[in-house]
């Protein structure tokens, strides 16, 4: 069920940003890990993450994810990761 919010967990990982953006893909992270229903919520962080037109020469520069979102991500996928698995178990 969490299988498409924890590939783009994933993905985000990868993601390079400008330092300004990185507040919204935090937020969206937080709403992400409060919501009852996380597969509703992806859009938010599909926006927050790069455009997918990249312009030849990029306005700003741009950094990985800082340590303080990454560590939120890492620990939202165990748990989406988990609760899938747990899942699994119940049906079995």
């Amino acid at each position: 069920m969490h299988d498409e919010a924890v590939a783009l967990l994933r993905e985000a990982l990868g993601w390079e940003l400008p330092a300004a953006k990185w507040a919204n893909v935090a937020a969206a992270v937080t709403r992400l890990a409060a919501s009852a229903d996380p597969d509703a919520e992806l859009g938010y962080l599909e926006l927050a993450g790069p455009m997918r037109i990249i312009t030849r020469y990029p306005e700003e520069p741009v950094a990985p994810m800082p340590e303080q979102i990454r560590e939120r991500v890492n620990e939202l996928i165990h748990s989406l990761s988990a609760s899938v698995a747990d899942r699994a178990d119940e049906a079995g």
